[in-house]
């Protein structure tokens, strides 16, 4: 970039020196005092040092003046950088002349008094901000005349910008001297802590008032962090002193391994320690725990108190915080004593309502005489999946059983203010409800309740149910045992004497047709006699634990024969694991073979039967589970009450006790039986078995399936 002036320098050289030769050429010409061939060498010589010396001073003062242009750039580009850090950062920044007039003023002071920098340049501290100028010229004059750094740990002052209120700064003075010690001025730097001294300001306030709350409350408070189930960080409120007589200073130093003061263990009863110690350091995160103990005070006297203490979620280092509340119950406890000889169990539930209300197993629900609900017991939020719908119209928030179908109860005990029970059942989840409602008058009248208690019964429905089934197959059980004991003999005299027939006359056209006749009743009737003697069969076998498949394999197998004279196909889908079963095989064996030849016999030729066994969770329990699903037209609706009924058939020539020993058989092994019509058409029977252990592989299924 340089380049063209140093050329133009040394032309200029050259032709001064060129000048200057040709001068002391004419001279020493005209003088005659040189010869020509020495004149013209001197000349020469004569005219390079001058073009030299004229190139090498004009070269110096070219590099002068770009050393003072590189000086003058590199000035203003630091100039820039120190308005550009000036104005970016969020510290507000003024330089003041020695008269304390304004020189600088940066982006975030001119924001912070709320006008612009223009207004300030070249006016007094006091001219621009006459309050704020008040408080800190003495200080930017002590900086100047004294040279030492002065700092202000608080200015309170008022700005254009938030007019009428006060706002926080923290500011910093120094005085600015040149590179010779002049002194050019002071400079000022000033801090916003309006937002940090509201903040700190607030805190004291909650704290003034949780001090007050906490110590208006008759209770004491600590709280600590369990770590490795240990209690560390503890912490009380003084409180404490009330109710224990200990000083609060007594609970503040910490115990050697740094677990809570040796005092906080060491006054709770001797024999409550191990209890109230593993309530409290065994809580899990979300827990609360709740227990009444007994103190030992400093005066030696025993009180009781109640802990309720509350865990935390895990934090990041793996810590629970525990929070807990001390009530002293003493009063409580001796008035318990008092009234435990009069009423005991009443005046317990009166004081500790809550506990007990929740307590109780069975749902309860407290509404209003509107039907508004009231209050309700943990059982009762249970049936709303956990969500508590105190406050609503129970019209609105019933919407599972039993509630929503309790409403025509309600109103009719709004109606009555009597007490009614209802024998509620929910055909979706086939769960039946014992619902008792009892409307209840307060003191003048003014606050009537209405209280439901809900209490499932539908086990007890089925142990009914099972145990007059029992009953009653029992009984007729011994009566068909008899009944085909007596039949067989008469039979099987019959068929000799067909047989005999048959011996004597021979294969006579005329007879046959009776011959066949009486074989076929015959054999229909000893069909009927074996079903009779199983079902009437004592309950007895040999019971074993093991997999369930092999048994349906081979009930399957029996089967094959009845399937192919049908036209039936049977698919199976088998699992290869299931958990063994404990069963008498013989018994389940006629169950498969009985259920999947029902499904054969009921299914048009050309339609398949499935069959599949697999592992369920119910009831909180393992089952294995086996469905059959045939190709026929299903269960009629009106039926399917009635179809375990001994002797209840549709199907011409059938018995009728086919699935009334299949359901026998099932309840020996504590099994269930359920039918159903599949969506996708045709009847569907599901059997299942309660797994005794976990699964265990069942070695020949998948042979014996294929």
């Amino acid at each position: 970039m340089h380049a063209f002036p140093s050329r133009r320098l040394l032309l200029m050289a050259v032709l001064v020196a060129t000048t200057l030769s040709a001068a002391v050429e004419g001279v020493w010409r005209y003088s005659g005092v040189v010869s020509t061939p020495a004149r013209i060498v001197l000349t020469a010589a004569l005219g390079l040092l001058i073009s030299g010396a004229l190139a090498l001073l004009l070269l110096a003062r070219e590099r002068a003046h770009r050393a003072r242009d590189a000086a003058s750039h590199s000035a203003d580009a630091a100039s820039a950088l120190r308005e550009a850090v000036m104005n970016v950062t969020s510290v507000g920044f003024a330089f003041f002349d020695r008269e304390l007039r304004y020189v600088h003023v940066n982006t975030a002071l001119a924001a912070m008094n709320g006008l612009p920098a223009e207004r300030h340049l070249g006016r007094h501290v006091t001219e621009v901000m006459p309050d704020l100028g008040k408080l800190i010229a003495p200080r930017l004059q002590l900086a100047l005349d004294t040279g030492a750094p002065i700092q202000d740990t608080l200015l309170q002052v008022e700005t254009p910008a938030a007019p009428g209120e006060s706002r926080y700064w923290f500011g910093s003075y120094l005085r600015v001297c040149g590179a010779k010690g002049e002194v050019l001025g002071v400079v000022a730097s000033l801090s916003e802590l309006t937002e940090r001294m509201r903040a700190e300001k607030s805190l004291q306030e909650h704290e003034g008032r949780l001090d007050v709350l906490t110590r208006s409350l008759p209770d004491y408070l600590w709280g600590g962090k369990l770590r490795d189930g240990r209690l560390r960080d503890f912490y009380c409120t003084p409180v404490i002193e009330r109710t224990t007589g200990y000083a609060a200073s007594a609970f503040v130093r910490p115990a050697p391994d740094g677990g809570p003061p040796p005092l906080w263990a060491e006054m709770i009863h001797p024999e409550d320690r191990a209890r109230y110690r593993a309530s409290i350091e065994g809580m899990a995160p979300g827990a609360e725990a709740e227990l009444e103990h007994r103190i030992i005070c400093a005066d030696g006297r025993v009180r009781w108190v109640r802990s309720r203490a509350a865990a935390s979620a895990l934090d990041a280092q793996g810590e629970l915080h525990v929070g807990c509340v001390v009530t002293d119950i003493t009063d409580r406890r001796l008035a318990d004593g008092l009234r435990q000889r009069l009423h005991d169990s009443f005046r317990r539930s009166a004081q500790e309502w809550r506990r007990t209300f929740d307590a109780v197993a069975s749902p309860l629900m407290v509404l209003g005489a509107d039907g508004t609900v009231q209050r309700l017991n943990a059982a009762a939020i249970a049936l709303f999946d956990g969500l508590d719908p105190s406050g609503q119209p129970l019209f609105t928030a019933a919407s599972a059983p039993p509630w929503s179908h309790a409403l025509p109860l309600v109103d009719e005990l709004r109606r009555t203010r009597a007490s009614a029970t209802r024998e509620l059942g929910d055909p979706v989840s086939r769960r039946t409800w014992e619902v008792s409602a009892t409307w209840v008058d307060e003191a003048g009248g003014e606050d009537s309740r209405i209280i439901l208690v809900a209490t499932e019964v539908t086990r007890l429905l089925e142990l009914q149910a099972s145990l007059r089934r029992s009953e009653t197959m029992a009984a007729m059980g011994a009566i068909v045992a008899g009944v085909a004991h007596e039949v067989r003999n008469p039979l099987f005299s019959i068929s000799a004497v067909v047989d005999a027939v048959e011996a004597t006359f021979g294969a006579r056209a005329e007879l046959k047709p009776y011959v066949d006749v009486l074989r076929g009743e015959v054999k229909r009737l000893n069909h009927l006699t074996q079903e009779l003697f199983e079902y009437g069969r004592p309950t007895r076998g040999e019971w074993v634990e093991g997999p369930v498949a092999p048994v349906v394999v081979d009930a399957l197998s029996a089967c094959t024969l009845a399937s192919e004279r049908a036209g039936v196909s049977v698919d199976r889908t088998l699992a290869a694991a299931l958990p063994p079963v404990r069963m008498d095989a013989r018994r389940l064996f006629h169950v498969f073979r009985n259920v999947v030849e029902n499904a054969v016999q009921h299914s048009p030729a050309g339609s398949t039967v499935r069959v599949a066994t697999d592992e369920v969770e119910e009831a909180g329990r393992a089952w294995v589970r086996c469905t059959v699903r045939d190709g026929g037209p299903g269960f009629r609706e009106e039926d399917l009450p009635h179809v375990f009924e001994p002797f209840f058939s549709k199907r011409r020539g059938g018995t009728g006790l086919g699935l009334a020993i299949v359901q026998r058989i099932l309840e020996e092994h504590q099994g269930v039986i359920r039918l159903r019509n599949h969506p996708e058409g045709g009847a569907e029977v599901t059997l299942q078995l309660p797994a005794v252990s976990s699964p265990v592989s069942d070695q020949h299924v998948d042979s014996l399936a294929s």
